[in-house]
């Protein structure tokens, strides 16, 4: 059994839950409103605004909780680049790998490849034969900057990774095997993920959140959803996405589900984690909990 937590810039999350014979079981659940501005996820900047703040508010949040030591972390999107990069060849050694990717990634991020903190899942060859990789990239010092705030409130990081990344995790089916996708929908940002075989492959973070889809004319937003498919198919080599799972819009997700199928002319379904992770409760609410459920089953 482990510990979740989610970090986001509205609400933190932390959980403690782990999946036996294929049935998740929540055991331990506590939230804590963010106060606005506190967070502000960026891949170049600080994201924090005031440590000794957020410091508190979580460890209010482990005291009600009953949490101490090792959590695995979901930070927001935006602070992550994922990209699939190709080589002749990736040395076999993981430090030696993760050492030549971020050299290889180092005009495709917004600073420098030495300050870069790289994970990465090799794949197999590409269209071209050559070896690849999946690799999820952040600024080592804006990771640091979670980390010191986690050591202040008595949690050390086992893992930090994206939250739409450990939503895809806790609804393994869907997105399922093949190619599927999953699209998140945040306050201020949606992020397009796509997976083959249940393995991250392609992201694209839209900088309009809940209301750009919830507004009277969402025809621009399907436009770029329907681009970026295109533009990961071509670019990444993969097949057609075969299904789309929709995430975080509440009351308004059936709604865009349906315009979201007319428009991509693939099915997209509202997720349904009760349904996924075999157990009971309220579906918007496990949808809600879905980041901190996914890091605390993710194997790490």
């Amino acid at each position: 059994m482990a510990w979740g937590l989610e970090i986001e810039s509205e609400v933190l999350r932390l959980c403690r839950a782990e999946v036996r014979q294929g049935r998740l079981h929540l055991h331990r659940r506590a939230e804590v409103a963010v106060p606005s501005g506190l967070i502000q996820p960026s891949q170049k900047d600080g994201n924090v605004a005031d440590a000794a703040a957020l410091g508190r508010l979580l460890r209010e949040l482990c005291k009600n909780a009953g949490c101490r030591g090792w959590v695995r972390v979901a930070l927001p999107d935006p602070v992550f680049s994922l990209r699939t990069l190709a080589s002749d060849e990736l040395p076999v050694k993981r430090e030696d790998a993760q050492r030549f990717l971020r050299w290889q990634a180092r005009e495709l991020l917004p600073f420098p490849a030495d300050e870069a903190r790289l994970d990465f899942l090799p794949l197999g060859p590409g269209p071209d034969g050559r070896p690849r990789a999946v690799c999820l990239v952040a600024r080592d010092r804006i990771l640091a900057e979670y980390e010191r705030v986690l050591a202040d409130a008595g949690l050390r990081a086992a893992v930090l990774d994206a939250r739409s990344i450990s939503l895809a995790q806790a609804a393994s089916e869907p997105p399922g095997r093949g190619t599927a996708a999953l699209l998140h929908v945040g306050k201020m940002w949606t992020t397009l993920l796509v997976t083959q075989e249940g393995r991250p492959r392609f992201w694209r973070i839209l900088h309009e959140g809940l209301p750009g889809w919830t507004g009277d004319d969402r025809t621009r937003l399907l436009r770029e959803v329907a681009d970026s498919l295109i533009f990961c198919r071509e670019s990444e080599g993969m097949g057609t996405v075969e299904g789309m799972a929709l995430a975080g819009l509440g009351t308004w997700a059936e709604e865009v589900a349906s315009a979201l199928t007319e428009w991509l002319a693939i099915p997209v379904s509202v997720m349904d984690l009760r349904a996924a992770l075999r157990t009971d409760g309220h579906a918007d609410d496990l949808a809600q909990w879905g980041p901190a459920i996914g890091a605390a089953i993710r194997p790490c």
